[in-house]
């Protein structure tokens, strides 16, 4: 059958003394909060790894031999400006509804936020990066 909208009662749908519900069994939930957490918290440590050129990502001799152009700077600058005022804007602001969504979506949703910010950190903080002409 239709789905129903959250809030049409059985009763007014009941034609008779019997109904059929389907229910669908969307898995383990998590609350809308945590999804908006997760995904904003994630960039902001991954970025920072990045711009710290831990050992394990960048070759440590060539980290250590080059300077880093002012450009890597101003963009660690935004980009950690920029979810810091995400998570403040979910923690204190926005008034994020009682439901819930289903897990597999903060798993797609993080991995979406967390994969294209290692893209961005990875090239921006590279020890050969160089900024584009201007």
């Amino acid at each position: 059958g239709p789905f129903l909208k959250d809030y049409i009662t059985i009763q007014s749908v009941a034609s008779s003394s019997i109904v059929t519900l389907y229910f669908t069994d969307l898995g383990q939930q998590v609350s809308w909060t945590t999804v908006f957490l997760a995904e904003y918290t994630g960039p902001l440590l991954i970025y920072l790894l990045f711009y710290l050129r831990i050992p394990y990502i960048y070759d440590m001799k060539e980290s250590s031999r080059r300077l880093r152009h002012p450009v890597v700077h101003l963009a660690c600058f935004c980009h950690c400006i920029h979810y810091i005022r995400y998570l403040l804007e979910t923690l204190f602001v926005h008034k994020v509804s009682a439901g819930h969504t289903p897990l597999k979506n903060l798993i797609k949703s993080c991995a979406f936020y967390w994969g294209f910010t290692s893209w961005i950190a990875y090239y921006i903080n590279h020890p050969r990066y160089t900024p584009p002409c201007m």
